[in-house]
This record gives C-alpha cells, sequence and structure tokens, in this order.
C-alpha cells in the first residue's frame, strides 16, 4: 500500500517538487484554472493544472493512473482519485499545487475514481466498491479531520462509478454501473451477462434511499457511468455499452427534475461510430445544452436539454473530459493529444467555436474540472 509518508518521500527523491508551484495572481490571463489527469510522454502519470491561455500552473506525479478531480465548495481544494481499481485520493491546493493529504481507501474497498463535497465543505463522498461482498458503497470522509474514514452508505446497486449532489445538496444521484469486479482479476468485467445498471437517488443527509431509475430490459448491457446535475435538479448521464460491437444503443440521457427519462439519440447513421463508449458528460450553467465525449469514436457532441436533440457532433481526435462554468453554452473540451478547445451553444442553438491550445507531452484523461485562479 502507498502511505502518505513513502509518496511524499518517492516525490521528494525524483525532485518532484521542482514542478509544483506557479502562485497564481490576480491579472495574469484568463480566470480559468482547468485540472486533470494526464499521461506524459515517458508514461507517468500527473495531475495537471493550466490555464486557458496555455500557462501550466502545476503537475503533481501520481503513484497510478488518475480519473475525475472534485472541487471543494469554498473552491480551495481539489481531490483526485485514482482510476478504478486504484485505491488513493489525494487533496491538492489549488493556489500552489500541492498536497494536503494523501489518502487511501479502507482495507477491501477500492475507488471507482470519483467524489464529490457536501454543499458545507465537512465531507466527502466516494464511490467505492466492496469487493468481497459485490456491492457498491459510498464512502464518506471527514474533510476537517485529515479526511478521516467517518463511514460509508449502500450506493443501492452494483459498481457505482460516479456521484453528483443535485442543487441544495439533500439529494445525491448515484451511476450504478452495474459492472462486478474484483481486484483480483484487474480490471475485467465478470457479470456481463446479467449485469443490471440503475441510477439511484438518495438521501445526501443519511444515505436512505429514495428512487431508482433503471434502463429497459434490452438495454441492460449499457453501462451508466457518469453524471452531471442541472441548476434545475436534471441528471445528465453517459453510457458505456457493453454489448455486441454491431448494436448502436443510445449512450447519453436526461432524468428531469420530475422524474421523467429520456435517452438521447444521434443520427441513426453517426451512432456505430461512436463505438458504444461515452466518456464524459456535463451541463451548462443555463441546464439547456448538454455535452458529452466519444474518444472511441472520435466525437464531441452538444444536446439541447431536455428534449435531447443533437445540436453539434464534431470530429475530434481521442477527446477526454469536458468542463463547464456559470457561463450559459460554453464547454472546454480535453483530448487525449494534450488539446484543450472551447465551444459555445447559442440561445437560438447556432454553435461558435473558438482557438484551441496543445500541451506538448500531456495526453489528458477522460475527465476535467475547472477552478477559479482567484479564489
Amino acid at each position: 500500500m502507498i502511505t502518505r509518508r513513502n509518496f511524499l518521500a518517492g516525490l521528494a527523491a525524483s525532485g518532484a517538487t521542482a514542478l509544483f508551484a506557479k502562485p497564481l495572481t490576480a491579472g495574469s490571463g484568463d480566470d480559468g484554472l482547468l485540472i486533470s489527469a494526464a499521461r506524459r510522454s515517458d508514461g507517468s502519470f500527473v495531475l495537471v493544472g493550466c490555464t486557458e491561455n496555455g500557462e501550466i500552473t502545476f503537475e503533481l506525479p501520481l503513484p497510478g493512473r488518475g480519473h475525475a478531480t472534485t472541487l471543494s465548495p469554498d473552491g480551495k481544494t481539489a481531490v483526485h482519485m485514482a482510476r478504478r481499481p486504484g485505491r488513493f485520493m489525494l487533496a491538492v491546493d489549488i493556489a500552489t499545487g500541492t498536497l494536503r493529504e494523501f489518502v487511501n481507501a479502507p482495507e477491501g474497498r477500492h475507488f471507482y475514481g470519483h467524489a464529490g463535497f457536501s454543499p458545507d465543505g465537512k465531507l466527502l463522498f466516494t464511490t467505492e466498491n466492496d469487493f468481497d461482498r459485490g456491492r457498491g458503497v459510498i464512502g464518506i470522509w471527514d474533510c476537517r479531520d485529515g479526511y478521516r474514514r467517518a463511514g460509508e452508505w449502500d450506493s443501492f446497486g452494483i459498481g457505482p462509478h460516479d456521484l453528483t449532489l443535485l442543487p441544495g445538496g439533500t439529494v445525491m444521484a448515484i451511476a450504478n454501473g452495474g459492472i462486478l469486479t474484483h481486484p483480483d482479476s484487474g480490471r475485467a468485467k465478470l457479470n456481463i451477462a446479467d449485469m443490471k445498471p440503475n441510477l439511484t437517488f438518495v438521501d445526501a443527509r443519511d444515505g436512505t434511499f429514495i428512487r431508482r431509475i433503471e434502463l429497459p430490459s434490452e438495454l441492460h448491457k449499457n453501462s451508466i457511468r457518469h453524471l452531471d446535475s442541472g441548476p434545475d435538479g436534471s441528471v445528465l448521464f453517459g453510457m458505456q455499452y457493453q454489448g455486441a460491437k454491431t448494436d448502436a444503443p443510445p449512450l447519453v440521457g436526461h432524468v428531469g427534475p420530475d422524474g421523467t427519462c429520456t435517452l438521447f439519440d444521434a443520427p441513426e447513421t453517426l451512432t456505430p461510430q461512436l463505438q458504444g463508449y461515452c466518456a464524459d458528460v456535463a451541463i451548462d450553467g443555463s441546464g439547456r445544452f448538454g455535452a458529452s465525449t466519444f474518444p472511441r469514436g472520435d466525437r464531441i457532441a452538444i444536446w439541447s436539454i431536455p428534449d435531447g436533440k443533437l445540436m453539434m457532433l464534431n470530429t475530434v481526435r481521442d477527446s477526454a473530459g469536458i468542463a463547464t462554468d456559470s457561463h450559459p453554452g460554453a464547454f472546454r473540451f480535453s483530448t487525449g493529444f494534450g488539446r484543450l478547445l472551447t465551444r459555445v451553444a447559442g440561445p437560438d442553438g447556432t454553435i461558435a467555436e473558438h482557438g484551441a491550445r496543445r500541451f506538448a507531452g500531456l495526453a489528458f484523461d477522460n475527465h476535467m474540472t475547472l477552478a477559479d485562479r482567484h479564489i
């Protein structure tokens, strides 16, 4: 097991502290600080902070491949999670790019790669696998006490990959992907024939069950993986299909605040090109538009909400993460080739393209988070 002590010792021995902080100062360019896991050209993994004007503010070496980053409500801390079946998470000071905490999953648990803060920032929730019992759990961590383990809740499904807290912070949506795994089998999927994904809603104050949404039986191999919540309490979700490559299932769906579930369909001629894999989803600040990435199909998409009309489907090689802020219609996309690009959906449905940046030697991973660099 990697401990905080030997992780820091490894950083010091490698001289990695030299990669840490360029202090962020007001007035030094665009406000956006984009945070993502990435792979360097030498094969090592890092957590990267970079600005929209092309500056890298920090590179923090990771002990393995990372996955997703979540921001604290005060905007000062980023928690980054290991990719399944990794067991580490890091809390990072956004202003300096330095490590605040390094924590391992408890015995018998591994992380699935996503987390979320309570509205007051006192608790962190993590998606986890209780692998010997074959059940999903939501880990609870006390952020005021060095991210001490404070308990766990049932996720009410198998393979909880992502979670999101709805506006108000009293309801949590959990993407139970339905895929049974065990670290003894690496990343092998052990129950494809009878997997049963669901989207479960629980009370974020005590973990009690509220309701569950399941896909039609013919889509039971469509693993619900990633989530984002809109300002009205709706949820956008992305799926990864475990069936035949000749199938062309919907890969994006939406649950309205009234519980109505709508599956979004790309044009029939284009859906097979997406290769059954949605990597990331996001809802814009207005709640009118959603975006998704399809790295195996080299596409990015923007949809109207809630009807699921496809507004844009662009060819982008190895598309990866999506980040949004409060600006209506604005989406930042990353790629596995180190590119950052922006698309903005106008109120009339037009899509504007903005200039791209490329960060040589970095391959961004599947998720990206946007922070305010001046907090």
